[in-house]
């Protein structure tokens, strides 16, 4: 069965779409707006992620996305997850100076630690899993 075929202008003819529900402007509107708000979050967990590290470990932005991107891969987590357990565990734990330091690493050590990945139990020192 061939698709009906609209002319809205001589000569020009194209498959008629479907309308229905999720084809409403409305729909359409409201799910980019959800999408970049899911966006936005995610971005701001990441960068706080990263601006953890490169505290921590006085390293470079694109060292500590690198360093959030392998914890991710090694434990198959997504980073957008990682980032916010990262921020969230060390906001629990309120870090005062100079106690920090060692904070972050236990944190980070913890995520890789997660049972039934690959490599668990894997020492972190320094920025470099080993």
């Amino acid at each position: 069965m061939s698709p009906q075929l609209a002319t809205d202008h001589p000569g020009r003819e194209r498959p008629r779409t479907a309308t229905g529900p999720d084809q409403d402007p409305t729909t359409v509107l409201q799910r980019r707006v959800d999408n970049l708000a899911r966006a936005l979050h995610t971005r701001d967990a990441i960068g706080q992620a990263k601006g953890i590290l490169v505290a921590h470990y006085g390293i470079e932005a694109d060292e500590a996305f690198a360093l959030l991107t392998r914890i991710s891969q090694h434990t198959n987590t997504k980073l957008a997850d990682l980032a916010l357990t990262l921020v969230t565990r060390v906001r629990e734990r309120r870090p005062a100076l100079p106690q920090h330091c060692r904070v972050v690493t236990e944190v980070v050590q913890g995520l890789l630690e997660r049972p039934g990945h690959p490599g668990a139990g894997r020492p972190v020192r320094d920025g470099v899993d080993r």
